[in-house]
């Protein structure tokens, strides 16, 4: 602890008017200070634009403000023939770098090629104290079911979505009956529709079955809702991008072996797949799209075989790398907070406006860009002096440069490959004392 105290909030917070909630919690962090009028840096950065403040309480709970995260563009992804550009949400100064040039180099050797397959999510219905009968009445009644479930559907029929299939199972270890209905949710997220179509279609089951309901909601793992993208990159390219005295080959082969021990090794493949989602989890951001739903989904698939596994494929093919990366990807073009949010809108709209499949196309590309870029790091020259590079500005500007301080500090400190807080102080000291950075 720094000393400062404890934040306690008074009783009926929550009640209070958005204004009044931010007032009473900038009285309470900053005390006296606040008392004399004082608006503290820290806090309005959290607060500038009241039209943001408002919208913010019709999204969460007990919303005090807005966190600015910063918002960029990672440029020149050729995807199945179509250029892109992506609009990413993230706190990492290296990941956009990462993928541009990830983007760039595959670009020149013919980009990606993507696939998705429909969005359709499951809605699940928990049982107990159904025997063996139950679940062949379940099974016998799918045609009622399907009628019955109609109604909770919304629109979703008419723009080519709706009720797929069902499936049923009983679970080994709690004896509970688990009644999956597969849903294609077109371009929504679809969590809404889900757990509608769950609950509503409940009592009806529990009729068929004789059960009682534990719970209904919908699964995220997404597992029919998969994205997919793949790229071939020469052996002559990675040599010419490389400059680590490798030759082509030896680069395929050492991104092969990296692969192959994230497939080994779990507590390394749990760093190798963070890098595919430094990606993913930026464009879900930005479009504001359901992150924790999306990152628990793919890091389940990747332990489906029962290890954690990497979620991409690196193989030495002739004299090319492949890449591959399949993964569930339950992007949601509308419904939830995408399209209500206007940095949602925004980001949509840099995208082409595109539908919930070219959204996971998308994903796909960008994970498996990223996977790349930090993958030929690792295994030529490593990773952490371009990862600093990145971070040196930001390093600088706590030092206390500013304007284009913060880039003459930045370049120094990167030349003498020293990124202390310490260092920038004392090359800012010597830039405004006229003296040379060295």
């Amino acid at each position: 602890m720094d000393g400062s105290k404890v934040m306690v909030l008074p009783e009926g917070f929550r009640k209070l008017e958005p204004a009044r909630r931010r007032n009473l919690l900038h009285e309470i962090l900053f005390g006296e200070s606040a008392a004399k009028g004082t608006t503290h840096e820290d806090f309005l950065s959290t607060g500038r634009d009241e039209s943001l403040i408002e919208l913010a309480s019709l999204m969460v709970e007990s919303s005090i403000g807005y966190a600015p995260i910063p918002l960029g563009i990672a440029h020149g992804f050729l995807i199945d023939g179509i250029h892109h550009e992506f609009p990413m949400a993230t706190e990492e100064p290296s990941v956009i770098a990462a993928a541009s040039y990830a983007a760039r180099i595959i670009a020149k050797c013919g980009g990606f090629i993507t696939s998705a397959t429909d969005p359709v999510m499951v809605s699940q219905i928990f049982l107990e104290a159904v025997d063996e009968g139950g679940i062949a009445r379940i099974r016998a009644s799918v045609q009622l079911i399907m009628q019955e479930v109609q109604p909770f559907l919304g629109s979703l029929p008419a723009r080519g979505g709706g009720f797929r299939e069902m499936a049923v199972a009983r679970l080994p270890e709690t004896g509970l009956v688990r009644v999956d209905l597969l849903v294609d949710v077109r371009d929504a997220m679809g969590a809404n529709i889900l757990n509608s179509v769950a609950e509503g279609i409940c009592p009806l089951i529990e009729s068929i079955s004789g059960g009682r309901r534990l719970m209904c909601i919908l699964s995220n793992a997404a597992t029919e809702r998969r994205g997919r993208a793949g790229c071939v990159i020469p052996f002559d390219t990675l040599e010419r991008i490389s400059g680590s005295g490798f030759t082509g080959a030896e680069i395929a082969r050492r991104i092969s072996l990296a692969t192959d021990l994230a497939n080994e090794d779990p507590s390394r493949a749990v760093t190798h797949n963070k890098g595919v989602m430094n990606g993913i989890s930026a464009l879900a951001l930005a479009t504001f799209n359901d992150c924790r739903s999306i990152e628990a989904a793919a890091h389940a698939w990747a332990a489906r075989s029962g290890s954690y596994r990497s979620l991409t494929s690196w193989k030495v093919d002739g004299r090319t790398l492949v890449g591959e990366l399949e993964l569930p990807l339950s992007f949601g073009a509308v419904g939830g907070a995408a399209a209500f949010h206007p940095a949602s809108r925004l980001a949509l709209r840099m995208l082409g406006n595109p539908g919930a499949m070219e959204l996971a196309r998308m994903a796909a590309a960008l994970g498996l860009a990223q996977n790349f870029a930090a993958l030929l790091a690792l295994v030529t020259g490593g990773i952490q002096r371009g990862h600093m590079r990145y971070h040196a500005p930001r390093i600088a500007y706590q030092a206390g440069a500013r304007g284009a301080e913060i880039e003459s500090i930045a370049s120094a400190m990167t030349a003498l490959r020293n990124f202390s807080h310490s260092e920038a102080e004392i090359l800012l000291a010597n830039l405004r004392a006229g003296l040379a950075l060295e």
